[in-house]
């Protein structure tokens, strides 16, 4: 006597292969969602990463009122004229770090311009990479370090650079995919460096440079100057600290009109 066997608890224990247009929708689901992240990283800066605060605090990275509006306006050849504190340097280390990390083969390079600013500006990104998800830090695997304040992923060939003007080691002849001169009005033969740097940056990549102002008649006020008149292909962006709520301080009826005078012709605005 033959038996038969009943298959059918296997049967329901293993789920059906999902079928290949099934397969093909996922896997374009999924590309969709990484080609969006990467043409607008600020949702996965905002969920990944942290910052240093002026009050010692380690927070989440939330843009700013003056960071959204660059953000919102960049370009990928921009200027900016700003005061102090705005946390300028902080959303292009934000913006340089998401697109090394969600880029396979991408060079970013930050340039200060003093040794100490180089310093703290390496330290900001050294807190993102602590403070970064275990699940993102698997995906782009583990990073070498150097002692030229640098970060270099293998697993995704890509890397992130911070150096000192006129005491750059980085490597001669590499393509720089993003580059930030930070504070270039107080570089060292600035036009030198500047034309040695952006020769390494192709067309589809990113030239930011920031500044607060030195003074008139130096080659950071030259660029602004042409970039305002529209000759070198630079976006302007003007930021002033008095738009800046941090700078806003509340006075009296009696203050706002005994200064009221002076501070119209400063172009600020006293209100009660």
């Amino acid at each position: 006597m033959t038996s038969t066997c009943d298959n059918s608890a296997t049967r329901r224990s293993n789920p059906p292969l999902p079928s290949s247009a099934r397969v093909r929708r996922m896997l374009e689901a999924e590309l969709a969602a990484v080609l969006e992240t990467r043409r607008n990283p600020r949702p996965w800066i905002e969920a990944n990463l942290w910052i240093r605060t002026k009050d010692r605090r380690v927070i989440p990275f939330l843009l700013n009122a003056a960071q959204v509006d660059y953000w919102d306006h960049r370009t990928l050849r921009d200027i900016i004229l700003k005061p102090r504190q705005l946390g300028f340097t902080t959303v292009i280390c934000g913006l340089f770090f998401a697109d090394t990390l969600l880029r396979p083969n991408t060079t970013s390079v930050i340039v200060a311009h003093d040794t100490d600013s180089s310093e703290k500006i390496f330290r900001i990104v050294q807190l993102f990479w602590e403070r970064l998800p275990e699940e993102e830090r698997r995906r782009v695997g583990p990073p070498r370090f150097s002692n030229r304040r640098e970060f270099l992923w293998p697993k995704i060939n890509s890397q992130f650079y911070v150096g000192t003007a006129g005491a750059l080691t980085f490597g001669r002849g590499q393509t720089i995919s993003n580059l930030h001169c930070s504070e270039f009005a107080f570089w060292p033969k600035p036009e030198e460096a500047l034309i040695a740097l952006t020769e390494a940056v192709p067309a589809d990549g990113r030239v930011v440079i920031e500044s607060t102002a030195n003074g008139m008649g130096n080659y950071f006020h030259d660029l602004w100057v042409a970039a305002r008149n529209e000759e070198n292909g630079f976006a302007t962006h003007l930021y002033l600290w008095f738009e800046s709520p941090e700078y806003v301080l509340d006075v009296t009826e009696e203050e706002a009109r005994l200064w009221s005078g002076q501070l119209k012709q400063m172009g600020i605005v006293a209100t009660t």
